[in-house]
């Protein structure tokens, strides 16, 4: 192909681009438009139309040719030239938001966004009320069972007194009490329940020495209602750390309050890890 008379341009560029050429026809296209400036140019027109439209596909502009009636080589040339330039018109006004003729592409409104909002401040958690060691004392009267071996006590004096303990009247059973004579087998009896009245009565501090001298006695059925009853004076006190060791002293003898003062010693030792903490100022004894 050394001269364009058969326009090789018109019968081979399309199927060139195509990749359709056998290798025969594809090396003898190549061989002409290098030398042929009109075919060359034809050929790059072809081509700028495929990448124009590979970039940016749009409706159909024109529609196309049937064979056996196409353009002669210098007017189909031009026009895919135009086709190409209208693809490349067309692709600036699409990006360009606007088409001639149409209407404006709306434009996304530029608002500002609402600042994020802030979590909120945690309210400060309310202070715990912290206990104080009275409120866990046990004032309490002790109960009284009165003996019943020979069907009446020994001493008058402490039967008497224990009848007005009995009914309430600590007043009258503390004096009645007191006349209890010390080699009388409810001497140590009576000592307690007139520590318990005092007890009752306000006066603690008689109230924990009489306490303190039935427990350090010894061994009686009265030995271990003293210590818890200690116990309890000394929290009254706020000494808490002395309520804990004879709270221990009633939990060794596993006697009949073994139980009760399990449980209030837990409360006392919480009591005391808080104060150990900083929070309030322990008293001990």
């Amino acid at each position: 192909m050394n001269t364009c008379k058969a326009s090789p341009a018109e019968q081979y560029a399309l199927a060139y681009v195509e990749g359709t050429l056998s290798e025969a026809e594809t090396e003898q296209f190549e061989e002409h438009f290098f030398e042929c400036p009109v075919c060359l140019e034809y050929l790059q027109t072809i081509q700028a139309a495929g990448i124009a439209l590979a970039k940016q596909p749009v409706a159909e502009v024109a529609a196309t040719p049937q064979r056996g009636r196409l353009l002669a080589f210098p007017a189909r040339a031009w026009a895919l030239g135009a086709v190409a330039a209208a693809l490349l018109l067309v692709g600036i006004f699409i990006w360009r938001g606007a088409m001639p003729g149409g209407r404006q592409q709306p434009q996304l409104s530029q608002t500002t966004p609402a600042p994020a909002a802030q979590p909120a401040t945690p309210a400060p958690a309310p202070k715990t009320a912290t206990v104080k060691p009275s409120q866990l004392a046990d004032l309490t009267l002790p109960a009284f069972i009165a003996p019943n071996l020979r069907g009446a006590n020994e001493d008058t004096h402490f039967e008497a007194g224990m009848k007005a303990y009995s009914s309430g009247d600590c007043r009258v059973a503390l004096a009645t009490l007191s006349n209890v004579p010390a080699a009388a087998g409810e001497a140590r009896a009576a000592q307690f329940y007139r520590a318990a009245c005092q007890m009752h009565l306000g006066d603690y501090a008689a109230a924990a020495k009489g306490m303190r001298a039935v427990a350090a006695a010894g061994d009686s059925p009265q030995q271990e209602s003293a210590l818890y009853y200690e116990a309890q004076l000394a929290l009254q006190a706020g000494e808490a750390s002395a309520a804990h060791r004879y709270l221990r002293q009633t939990i060794a003898l596993r006697g009949d309050l073994e139980k009760q003062a399990r449980a209030q010693d837990g409360k006392v030792q919480d009591l005391i890890a808080a104060s150990q903490s900083g929070n309030e100022p322990a008293k001990t004894q």
